[in-house]
């Protein structure tokens, strides 16, 4: 249902400061322009919305009740003469479309070939960048009672324009507030998904690592042991995936509460490169630290730092082809802010620039055989990109297709 009442237009459209910019141009029409009526209509769900209104009170009563489709205004419009930002619509060429939602003044045309006609329409639709109609400025029964003059519609021009801003600005930024909220509903929602299933897939993968551990007790025939092997392959592979369905919900968790302590990076690091070595001379890649001498110490939850950087190696390893290297470079930032760099550098597979804005999308892989072959969740990077949001951080990517990727993470130091 549209607004009705003031107070839910109120809180539907703009904000005080847009409906009295919109009143003034109202009274604009009236005192300057020289009409006793004067209204500017919104468009919201296909319907025009009465969000200001000058002069007579039955036409006030009246607009604020009836809700004109916008179509319906714009077919009617295809008839009138075009006055550059107006709209005039004699009697005359006028249907019986727009009869149910129209106010008539009760007045006698003068005579005088200029006569106003209680049945005229005279009217700007205020439009946006792309020319869609965002909203309407009416007007009605001049004091005159004849047609504008050149002068007029000059005043009626500028006051149209100035409409056209206030009612364009105040939708867009409505929009922009919508669809924020929308993002954050959808994220909250994703994160109660996310966290319901990583605990709900706990207990069936211990399950099925319990039993296949007494299987492995049982004398097995070839086949056998076969799908028991393909059993624990998947099996640990989902066990990977709850374990990064965890991390995800633990970072992303509105409610915990985080308390920064110092954080070596540099030793991150270079714990995470033992960790990595067996996994990167199993795939002939070699695994190089370049650490800048000393400590490099940033405020931070250490687990959520180690995360971070594991994921970065991990990766770079996995999508490293056999014979490549890949480099883990620790320095502090330019400029004695404290704050640390953290650079991973791979010889690999490379990303394409369209799957780079999506790299950091929870479950987001890129469509490609290089990329499908190798096993992955495509809940690293969102894990690592939580966790420099979280420490107010920022983390790039610069990659080419075949060429390799890098990613760098800035984490700030210390506050000054």
């Amino acid at each position: 249902m549209p607004p009705t009442t003031p107070d839910d237009l109120g809180a539907w459209w703009g904000d005080a400061h847009d409906r009295e910019a919109l009143r003034v141009v109202a009274e604009g029409v009236r005192e300057l322009a020289g009409f006793e009526v004067a209204a500017v209509s919104v468009v919201h769900e296909g319907l025009l919305l009465t969000v200001a209104v000058a002069g007579d009170d039955e036409a006030a009563a009246h607009l604020a009740r009836v809700h004109t489709p916008i179509e319906e205004l714009l077919a009617e419009m295809a008839l009138a003469e075009d006055w550059g930002p107006l709209r005039f619509l004699p009697h005359d060429r006028a249907t019986d479309r727009l009869d149910r939602w129209s106010w008539v003044p009760d007045i006698e045309p003068v005579p005088n070939r200029r006569a106003w006609h209680p049945e005229d329409l005279l009217c700007a639709l205020l439009r946006d960048d792309k020319g869609e109609v965002r909203g309407v400025l009416g007007m009605d029964l001049p004091r005159n009672r004849l047609r504008p003059d050149a002068e007029q519609r000059k005043v009626l021009e500028a006051l149209a324009r100035q409409a056209e801003q206030t009612v364009v600005s105040a939708i867009e930024r409505r929009d922009a507030t919508l669809s924020l909220e929308q993002e954050l509903a959808a994220s909250a929602y994703r994160r109660q998904l996310i966290d319901v299933l990583s605990h709900e897939l706990q207990n069936p993968v211990a399950a099925i690592s319990g039993n296949l551990e007494l299987l492995a007790e049982e004398e097995l025939s070839p086949v056998a042991l076969r799908s028991v092997g393909a059993i624990e392959r998947a099996a640990r592979r989902i066990r990977v995936m709850v374990s990064d369905l965890l991390a995800l919900a633990e970072v992303d968790d509105p409610a915990r509460v985080r308390e920064p302590e110092p954080v070596d990076v540099a030793e991150v690091a270079r714990d995470v490169a033992e960790l990595m070595a067996t996994e990167a001379r199993h795939r002939e890649v070699h695994l190089e630290l370049d650490l800048a001498p000393g400590p490099q110490v940033v405020p931070g939850v250490p687990s959520e730092i180690d995360t971070l950087v594991a994921n970065l190696v991990a990766n770079a390893v996995k999508y490293s082809e056999r014979g490549g290297t890949v480099q883990v470079q620790v320095r502090p930032a330019i400029g004695g802010t404290g704050a640390v760099v953290v650079q991973v550098r791979d010889q690999g597979i490379g990303i394409s620039p369209a799957d780079q804005e999506r790299l950091f999308e929870e479950f987001f892989r890129a469509d490609n055989t290089a990329t499908r072959s190798r096993p992955g969740t495509g809940l690293g990077l969102a894990i690592v990109n939580r966790v420099v949001r979280a420490h107010r951080g920022h983390v790039d990517v610069e990659s080419q297709p075949g060429r390799g990727t890098t990613f760098r993470v800035v984490l700030p130091g210390p506050p000054a």
